[in-house]
């Protein structure tokens, strides 16, 4: 799909504010039609955190938790 962006980001095993700072400012920088893919081992980070950060900034949010005990989410500009 032509003006898709499509980003990857793992932040699994960072502890501090700043992994989910890095997830706010590219949840922010989302497009029409772009997705940002997070992987994630922080339950607090995937059940507070990134949701609150995507319904401030309007976004669809998809989680599924893989075999291995990671999350990956979707992030999509509506």
């Amino acid at each position: 799909m032509r003006g898709m962006t499509q980003e990857k980001i793992d932040i699994c095993g960072k502890t501090g504010p700043y992994c989910l700072t890095v997830v706010e400012r590219k949840a922010k920088a989302l497009r029409q039609s772009g997705e940002l893919f997070i992987t994630c081992d922080n339950f607090p980070a995937v059940t507070t955190s990134i949701p609150r950060i995507a319904r401030e900034e309007g976004l669809s949010m998809e989680t599924v938790k893989s075999s291995d005990g990671h999350w990956e989410i979707r992030l999509a500009r509506k």
